[in-house]
């Protein structure tokens, strides 16, 4: 989270949505404290919860921007349809993880440093 404030700018005013795996949900909400946290099980089930919740909260008709913190190809529909709707949507990855069709789908991407392996 450290990296990623240091490139994305946050006004007073962003709002953070993240989702987990249930197994996940103490450490992350402790970790990132004031951010709504979503709970989902299941294959992509913290992805498919993000996306949900941005149709069903209408966030394409109360936001300018949008920013996803991913590079999974699972956010590339989302993308278009903000996009789409009027928002400044801007792609937040490491380089190693960013999905082609999900980097076409936004001009703005902003690369996280690459992960390094750690040897044992």
């Amino acid at each position: 989270m450290a990296e990623y404030q240091d490139l994305v700018l946050i006004g007073p005013m962003d709002q953070f949505v993240v989702a987990v795996n249930p197994r996940s949900m103490v450490n992350v909400g402790v970790a990132l404290h004031g951010a709504r946290l979503l709970i989902r099980s299941g294959l992509d089930g913290a992805d498919s919860a993000l996306v949900d919740t941005a149709v069903a909260d209408r966030i394409d008709l109360r936001f300018e921007r949008a920013v996803i913190g991913s590079g999974d190809g699972y956010f590339t529909s989302l993308a278009i349809w903000l996009t789409e709707a009027g928002l400044h949507v801007t792609v937040v990855s490491r380089p190693e993880r960013l999905n082609r069709r999900l980097h076409a789908t936004t001009g703005d991407v902003t690369y996280l440093p690459p992960t390094v392996a750690l040897a044992a």
